[in-house]
């Protein structure tokens, strides 16, 4: 338990300190919390997630803050490790670790709004116009062109306020990918302790379940129709189902490389090129959107009578 105390608590002090080493470490938060909820228990779990995200707090300065925002994301890991707990499938595992977290950070935002007597719209928009300002004084200061951060300068309000209506789908695929990520290092994590988790099917045959297509195709009917309400919803829909794709995308990648023998190194560098390049995110979703008619990985065919 100390030491899962000290990993969690060294975690969380450059998640809110290092610049660009915080932010994979912030990435990876969940995941010891999986690893010590699985190996030691709930009541250990709940000890390490309280005892860090304090001590990381008090030596950030704003233990309310920090308090609030670190215990939400190691939380997502200790509601993974529940659910893996219960030997349900992965989808349900993230699912509903995500939504568990979701509604726990929807109901502390509320309350918050409340008792700041800002109300949590307000909240949602002072941080995203904060965060605008960082971006372009980091742009400044990376040296990008004066007509480039004019137009951002100039489009600023408009951005504001895209992303203050996509806020809930950002908040839900982002737990969706925390979840999923953290879920595999923390299975890796587990297996070198000969704790296997997940006996079933490998997860590069994973598929979502054929039906959920139609949230995709719903979501792009609404944001065609001309109502705005319609179109804020779809745009909400569209990006939550575009990261489940994304995920069953990753895993007919990880099947083709598993399947040719490419080396673990060039793995990495794949998944990593997928993750900077945008037009091979979009790729990967779409592979995972296609195959549900497609079958890129012959599941449920037998091969031998083709």
């Amino acid at each position: 338990m100390l030491a899962g105390i000290a990993f969690s608590t060294l975690l969380c002090l450059l998640s809110i300190s290092a610049p660009i080493l915080g932010f994979f470490c912030f990435l990876l938060l969940p995941a010891p919390v999986i690893f010590y909820r699985i190996k030691l228990g709930r009541n250990a779990a709940a000890i390490i997630i309280l005892s860090s995200s304090l001590i990381a707090g008090i030596a950030a300065g704003d233990i309310a803050g920090e308090l609030f925002f670190l215990m939400g994301i190691m939380g997502l890991g200790y509601f993974v490790g529940e659910w893996i707990e219960k030997g349900l499938p992965i989808e349900k595992i993230i699912g509903y670790a995500s939504g568990q977290v979701f509604i726990a950070a929807l109901c502390g935002l509320i309350i918050y709004g409340n008792i700041s007597n800002t109300g949590a719209v307000n909240v949602i928009s002072d941080y995203i116009g904060k965060n605008i300002e960082l971006t372009i004084s980091l742009y400044k200061e990376m040296g990008m062109p004066d007509d480039s951060i004019r137009m951002i300068v100039e489009a600023k309000e408009e951005i504001r306020q895209i992303l203050i209506r996509i806020t809930p789908a950002l908040f839900a695929a982002g737990f969706l990918f925390l979840g999923w990520l953290n879920f595999l290092v923390a299975r890796g994590m587990l297996k070198r302790k000969s704790i296997h988790i997940l006996s079933g099917e490998p997860l590069n045959t994973w598929k979502t379940p054929e039906a959920m297509i139609w949230g995709i195709i719903g979501s792009f009917a609404f944001l065609l129709m001309p109502v705005g309400g319609l179109k804020i919803i779809g745009l909400n829909g569209l990006i939550i189902f575009m990261t489940i794709y994304f995920f069953q995308g990753i895993a007919i990648v990880s099947y083709y490389l598993e399947k040719k023998k490419i080396p673990v190194p060039l793995r990495v560098l794949f998944y990593g090129l997928i993750g900077l390049q945008q037009i091979l995110t979009l790729i990967v979703v779409g592979l995972g959107i296609f195959d549900v008619w497609i079958n890129f990985r012959k599941i449920g065919v037998n091969n031998n009578n083709e």
